[in-house]
């Protein structure tokens, strides 16, 4: 089984390489660039399907090689946490990535940056297939932080238009700001814990109702902000309606795989964020504003991307609801259902005149 939890990260691995290939090559292999890239996203979603089964034998049966949690440490640092939520997520992204890259074949065919698209694709879907199996906070956000280089590259995939650079520096500062909240979160936590791994730190933790400790209450509360700020929650929102000036591809990979991160984290995280009860009341709050701005801005949109981008930050506000709540189970559930919805109504939205029409001339 660890030969096999080795083959993830080398996968990964190969798509995160992608992103080092200079633009100029790109353009040259561009076509050769694109196949690689769908076969490895499809390997990959292979292999994610096999470790997903694997963990379904293993709870249903309570046989397998997964009825335990698998780690893989090297150098002091929890590279890899193999358990049922890693192994979900990492599917989710890796399948959501795979229909991405072949949808983009045609949809995207004949354009001059086609290489670079998919350079800046596979490094996104690297990053967040790894970040997705990581099981030490820092790498964590470091990879969440790379993901969302790779976004901010496809979403200035039109650099010519005013509104597609705007949007991509707005959505950039907000990102920033949260990973300065995360990473301040993981200094504070490290210092009290002595560990970022989630395993040893979560087991430190266990059976403590809430904490006493300043420091690690100030970084589980920045913590949740973080996850809050890059998750499109009020008022930090409007930078995702924003992000429309793109290839149809790219908003359905970042409304079904990216912008779920941050519940994502709060759902790895639940044993620690439980600490600070007030933390999670907070998200409760933030949750249930974001739901009523975003679902009232929705019934004012006419353009149907706009519909779905503000139907995502809503959706994003039920899903901090729920983890202030403590339903995590139910937000990992709602997780997966809203990026497989998500991700067919991106990619379909190109056909709704289509349909209206033949449903006319029927």
């Amino acid at each position: 089984m660890y030969l096999l939890a080795e083959t993830l990260i080398v996968s990964a691995g190969l798509l995160m390489a992608t992103g080092l290939i200079p633009g100029r090559w790109c353009r040259q292999i561009q076509f050769q660039l694109r196949d690689c890239v769908t076969m490895l996203a499809g390997l990959q979603t292979l292999l994610a399907l096999t470790l997903t089964l694997l963990n379904v034998v293993g709870a249903w049966w309570g046989t397998g090689p997964f009825t335990q949690p698998l780690h893989i440490e090297y150098a002091r640092v929890q590279w890899l946490l193999l358990d049922g939520t890693s192994s979900l997520m990492f599917f989710l992204v890796s399948f959501v990535g795979w229909v991405i890259c072949r949808y983009s074949v045609r949809f995207l065919d004949g354009e001059p940056e086609l290489g670079n698209y998919y350079r800046w694709t596979a490094l996104t879907i690297g990053a967040v297939s790894l970040m997705a199996l990581s099981g030490n906070l820092l790498l964590f956000i470091a990879t969440w932080a790379l993901a969302s280089l790779g976004l901010h590259h496809l979403l200035l995939f039109y650099r010519e238009r005013p509104a597609a650079r705007r949007a991509a520096w707005n959505k950039f500062i907000v990102s920033r700001t949260g990973d300065l909240c995360l990473l301040i979160a993981a200094v504070l936590i490290y210092l009290e814990c002595q560990t970022l791994n989630f395993t040893p730190l979560f087991a430190q933790l266990a059976g403590s109702g809430s904490t006493e400790s300043i420091p690690l209450m100030c970084g589980i509360w920045l913590l949740v902000i973080g996850a809050a700020i890059k998750t499109a929650q009020f008022p930090f929102h409007s930078w995702l309606p924003q992000t429309l000036e793109t290839p149809t591809p790219v908003s359905a990979l970042m409304h079904a795989g990216i912008v779920n991160a941050g519940g994502y984290l709060l759902i790895r995280t639940s044993p620690l964020v439980q600490l600070v009860p007030a933390a999670l009341a907070s998200l409760v709050l933030i949750g249930t504003l974001t739901v009523c701005i975003a679902a009232t801005s929705m019934l004012a949109q006419n353009s149907v991307k706009k519909k779905l981008a503000y139907s995502t930050v809503a959706q994003m506000g039920f899903m901090m609801l729920q983890c202030g709540l403590g339903a995590f189970s139910a937000a990992m559930l709602h997780l997966l259902a809203h990026s497989f919805y998500k991700a067919y109504a991106f990619l379909n939205s190109g056909s709704v005149l289509e349909q209206k029409r033949a449903l006319g001339r029927g």
